[in-house]
């Protein structure tokens, strides 16, 4: 070796005969392979973890649909029945007289059957 030259990772490269010296570049391919594959899985594995799994999208009314809290049949009734006049005590009418007028306020409050249902189920239970 040179005095005053710094050795490097190669300077043994000079000393090595022909065979060593292909073994070394054909390990350097390797070395190079290896990792450019590496670097192709990690990429690989990043896309796929990233891309959806779901093949549709659901409708926003399905998603709303599934987090909506029902309402009772009492807090329809009072929420209904008070917004064009005094809700009547459930005890004031039999369940003949709450069937009829669960028909008639069906359509005067514009309620679903199901809302009219429930509050019904409700007036009766209480009277």
């Amino acid at each position: 070796m040179m005095e005053g030259v710094q050795p490097t990772a190669f300077s043994f490269i000079g000393q090595l005969d022909s065979n060593n010296l292909e073994k070394l570049k054909i390990m350097t391919t390797i070395y190079k392979i290896f990792i450019a594959g590496l670097v192709l899985l990690f990429v690989g594995v990043m896309i796929t973890s990233c891309t959806s799994t779901k093949d549709t999208y659901a409708n926003a009314t399905e998603v709303e649909d599934e987090f909506k809290i029902e309402k009772s049949g009492a807090q329809m009734w009072g929420e209904a029945c008070n917004r064009c006049h005094l809700a009547p005590s459930p005890a004031d009418y039999n369940d003949t007289d709450w069937t009829t007028i669960s028909l008639h306020m069906r359509v005067r409050a514009n309620l679903t059957e199901k809302e009219i249902t429930k509050i019904e189920t409700f007036l009766k239970s209480a009277n």
